[in-house]
């Protein structure tokens, strides 16, 4: 925008700074609405559900570690404590 100068350009200005506020204004709200309906209890289990099961190998692999590390974890506790007490 350059100088302005006539009471025309002025006018001119302030339609263009009103439609820009007007285009900026229907973008944010449709933004606040895609990220309303994200948000809501059930598409955030379902996202999550997509997320880890029907993601690539990698989140599969790495989630059946962490299953397997705890239940490694959860057996060894076991024979342990079965084994210090017959003692």
């Amino acid at each position: 925008m350059g100088k302005i100068t006539t009471i025309h350009q002025l006018r001119e200005a302030i339609r263009d700074l009103e439609h820009q506020n007007y285009v900026n204004e229907q973008h944010m709200h449709h933004r606040v609405t895609e990220l309303a309906e994200r948000l809501k209890p059930a598409n955030v289990v379902k996202g999550l559900f997509n997320h880890f099961f029907g993601g690539g190998n990698e989140w599969k692999n790495s989630l059946l570690k962490v299953v397997a590390g705890i239940a490694t974890s959860f057996i060894v506790k076991r024979f342990f404590r079965k084994g210090l007490s017959t003692k």
